[in-house]
């Protein structure tokens, strides 16, 4: 099976700006002029004309969607509708193929986790784990959820599709979209059913258990037992922590219990593709917007490769576009899957399907709802001894990557701080509602809000001062978190307190508070810290930098462009080892890591001795991933071209065959000899010997990171280059496919850290000041101040706009995004942004520093340390994370009341008074 992965047609080569370039700086973003002006850069702008050698005519697709999991479903009745709206073609869920109703879904390429439970299913206490072939569509263990109910059959969750409507013009789409819309409960008709719908209340599979005792001596830790007793051990140590706690009286405990309902990310544009059968070449092309290319990719084939399917597949071509916004909600989403299905049902025209808001509310991925309980316990002399907490994660109707929003929940509850003991449990049940994913935060923004808002109450009741209750515990290099695993990541959370408490914002609190009150208005300070994780701990990452024949370079990653400004990054960390900035970036290209030479099998368990091995091929989509992974594999990968092409080719030029690395320089895009004396080189010139002497155009990287990176020697052209890549690959001229180059003394992590669930974080601190009326309970946030270890800084004005995102993101889910669930919720069609309320510019701080009396939102990023090592930190979520306690915690100070399920709603706020 031959899989292609293109670029935006007519984006993708495009110069990324006519003004001039400075060597790792960026100018504008690399998209930005066709975003501006109107290109078509989204899934959702393209059609089937717009595609060369597609043909012009085509049809479109509407999914019917299911309205209760109580009922059978029994078919549905169109009649009603206009001749002019009437389908070419209806498909049932009894029309599909086993391998197109209940696809065999890959592992989920983002978490190694998968792999872990497979090999100690005991690690999920209460489900049989998953493996690679266990059963289809997204679901709990031994329960299918086809694409399409079958009729006769009870609907697995609302929204789940009933049937399929073709319409071979646009006149008819259109028309009966029109006349169907909101009134789903005249086309559908169902009975009462015998049993209900299979796996309700049931949690997916794996659930998290991490239990932690490290007192007197004796240690216990998910991180150091053994995988294969772990699960068997862990009752006896839970005893032990009861004993522990019980056998000190003097110890204070805290009560967590807080809420919070699911959350839709709205991202610009609703989810939309196009797809064709191309029978002749047996060929499915798709036009795709994504977050999970190589995902989406497999589970297409999937659903093609069996003997039953409807045609045989030789190739896919996917188009992979500017998603139009995602964090998370594209991650792994069913729309890839709907698309493809309908490919079969048009006579190999092309399809278009797209979701109008009320479907992107209706059926798109959420943050999850969550229920979160347990205890804070320290000691009178503020040593946090304990946390306790049980995470019930809304998953939905679908799987997804629920319970690993659940696992990665459990981490984050222990906070920033050390704790000698924990006894954690979270997982994601199936439920009917809408299917929760992967949104931005990835069950940090749920889990902080439980642990920070618990330690400022437990702070209230003792009299102590909340930084000081924090500061007393936070966590340095060298301690463990609630898994066990190290901390071995320079965190500087107390540097943070420290600027933290000495904002005005925070220290002068009491006199604002004053000042608010002399208006008649008010007023309370709020704080909370976060210290979320990115990446799994178990990355592979690819990259291609390409020096063309005109001298400019492509740069092509596997990672996706969610908005974040991946692409513009990636564009400009190249310069400083190439001279230049990438002209061209392509993103989305999962093909490539097939052009590496490695594989991650290893049957004779050699592991790093196996020079082709490696762990992971490509892994995560976040946004996240950016600063440190993406980057790294790429600027790796562009020493390796730097090694391989540039050094040999300059000393040709320059006749100097002992010349080394170091004693060349870039300056204003020309290669000179740092001693002087040599003609400066333009890439022009480099690229005319490189293309001439049959040296390499261009080289391929591959990167695993998991603690630390994996490293190896190459030899090239150049010499001996150590780079912290496992795998390196180059292009040379006139060839499409890269040639391996043997890596040699390799070295990378071993399995023991695989256990300690994350080891890379961005720590943020967020100050909120807000203004609540007691009588109408309404709030409005008047400033906030984040306070964000970010490491090294590529493009600071995209953290900038991430940190910006981050809080206006958090203000509205903290205080206006109310989604109930049922068919009281987006779940029954008729919700749109009239309904579900957002944050509007006049609810978000808008100036970019504090002053006294005004509105702002102020970063402070920590200047960049030795300890960073030159590396980024993934702060897509980290701002987020934070913001929603600090808010709980400011309106705690100003009305004397715990709000603790969100959204903190003018209602609630007023029922909270008593009113």
């Amino acid at each position: 099976m031959a899989v292609s992965i293109l670029g935006v047609p007519g984006l993708r080569a495009q110069p990324a700006t006519d003004a001039p370039q400075t060597a790792g700086v960026a100018t504008e973003r690399i998209e930005g002029r066709a975003k501006v002006t109107g290109q078509k850069v989204y899934a959702r702008d393209f059609n089937a004309r717009d595609m060369a050698g597609w043909p012009a005519g085509q049809w479109y697709a509407l999914y019917l969607h299911a309205l209760t999991t109580d009922h059978a479903f029994l078919g549905i009745d169109l009649s009603s509708l206009p001749p002019a709206a009437q389908p070419t073609r209806v498909v049932m869920g009894d029309h599909l193929s086993d391998s197109q109703r209940a696809p065999k879904l890959r592992l989920q390429r983002d978490l190694h986790i998968d792999d872990l439970v497979v090999a100690a299913p005991g690690t999920a206490p209460r489900a049989t784990a998953p493996t690679a072939q266990t059963g289809s569509f997204d679901k709990p263990p031994s329960i299918d959820y086809d694409l399409i109910v079958v009729p006769g059959n009870v609907p697995d969750y609302l929204g789940q599709a009933v049937a399929l409507l073709m319409f071979d013009s646009l006149a008819a789409y259109r028309a009966a979209r029109v006349f169907m819309q909101f009134r789903d409960a005249d086309f559908q008709s169902y009975a009462a059913a015998e049993t209900p719908s299979p796996g309700l209340g049931q949690p997916f599979s794996p659930q998290t258990t991490y239990v932690k005792y490290a007192e007197g001596g004796e240690h216990f830790s998910y991180a150091s037992a053994d995988p294969s007793t772990y699960m068997t051990d862990v009752p006896q140590w839970q005893a032990k922590i009861a004993d522990t706690i019980a056998g000190n009286p003097q110890f204070i405990r805290q009560s967590i219990g807080c809420d919070m309902q699911a959350m839709d990310p709205v991202f610009m544009e609703p989810e939309a593709g196009i797809v064709w059968h191309e029978a002749a070449t047996e060929t499915l092309h798709i036009v795709l917007g994504t977050q999970s290319p190589d995902g989406d990719v497999g589970d297409i084939l999937a659903m093609y490769e069996e003997a039953d399917a409807p045609f045989t597949l030789a190739n896919v071509v996917l188009t992979s576009c500017y998603p139009g916004g995602g964090f998370g909600g594209r991650d792994s989403s069913p729309f890839s899957l709907m698309l493809a299905l309908a490919a079969a049902y048009s006579g190999d025209a092309p399809v278009r399907l797209e979701y109008d808001r009320f479907e992107q509310f209706r059926i798109g991925l959420k943050r999850h709802a969550a229920v979160i309980t347990g205890q804070v316990v320290a000691a009178p002399d503020m040593t946090l001894q304990l946390v306790e907490a049980a995470l019930t994660f809304d998953g939905g109707g679908l799987r997804n990557l629920s319970p690993y929003v659940a696992g990665l929940a459990s981490l984050c509850v222990g906070g920033s701080y050390r704790c000698p003991m924990a006894n954690i449990f979270g997982e994601a049940v199936h439920t009917e509602n809408v299917s929760g994913g992967s949104q931005r935060g990835f069950g940090g923004t749920q889990a902080f809000f439980a642990i920070e808002t618990a330690l400022d109450e437990m702070a209230i009741g003792q009299g102590w001062d909340p930084v000081a209750l924090r500061r007393a515990n936070l966590l340095v290099q060298g301690d463990t978190t609630v898994v066990g695993g190290p901390v071995v990541q320079e965190l500087r959370l107390a540097e943070m307190l420290d600027l933290a408490e000495a904002h005005p914002l925070w220290a002068d609190r009491a006199q604002i508070k004053a000042d608010y009150a002399a208006r008649g208005l008010t007023y309370g300070t709020g704080l909370a810290m976060s210290l979320q994780a990115y990446g799994t701990s178990g990355d592979g990452v690819v990259a291609a930098v390409l020096l063309e024949r005109d001298g400019s370079l492509t740069v092509q990653s596997d990672g996706v462009d969610m908005g974040n400004g991946s692409a513009t990054t990636l564009g400009v960390v190249v310069g400083p080892i190439l001279g230049n900035n990438a002209r061209r970036v392509d993103m989305g290209c999962y093909t490539l890591f097939g052009q590496t030479g490695l594989t991650t099998s290893d049957p004779a368990g050699q592991r790093w001795a196996n020079p082709d091995w490696t762990p992971k091929s490509v892994g995560s989509s976040s946004a996240c991933l950016t600063a440190l992974h993406q980057v790294h594999v790429m600027q790796q990968t562009a020493q390796g071209l730097f090694a391989g092409a540039i050094l040999p080719a300059a000393r040709d030029l320059w006749g100097m065959p002992a010349l080394m690395a170091g004693e060349t320089a870039w300056s204003n895009g020309l290669l000179v000899l740092a001693a002087g004396g040599m003609p400066p080189l333009s890439m022009q010139a480099l690229a005319d010997a490189i293309y001439a002497r049959d040296l390499p155009r261009g080289a391929l990287g591959h990167a695993y990171f998991q603690q630390f990176w994996a490293e190896a020697d190459f030899p090239t052209a150049g010499g001996l280059a150590h780079l912290a890549l496992d795998g390196l690959s180059f292009y040379l001229p006139d060839t499409a496919t890269p040639v391996q180059v043997t890596r040699q003394n390799a070295t990378g992590p071993g399995t023991e850290s695989s256990r300690f669930s994350r080891t890379v974080w961005a720590p943020c601190i967020n100050i909120i000041g807000l203004v609540a009326d007691p009588t109408s309970g309404a709030v409005q946030v008047e400033n906030v101040v984040s306070i964000l270890n970010a490491g090294k800084v590529h493009v600071p004005q995209l953290v900038s706009g991430q940190s910006q995102g981050g809080v206006a993101m958090a203000i509205s889910y903290t205080l206006l995004e109310d989604m109930p669930p049922g068919m009281a919720g987006p779940a029954n069609g008729t919700w749109n942004l009239n309904i579900y309320h957002m944050a509007r510019a006049q609810d978000v701080p808008m100036a970019p520093v504090y002053t006294p009396g005004g509105r702002a939102q102020e970063l402070v990023i920590l200047p960049e340390s030795p300890g960073d090592n030159g590396a980024g930190r993934g702060i897509a979520e980290a701002v987020m994370c934070s913001i929603a306690p600090a808010i709980s915690n400011a309106l705690r100070d100003a009305l004397g009341v715990r709000y603790s399920s969100l959204p903190i709603t003018p209602q609630k706020i007023r029922e909270g008074l008593g009113q």
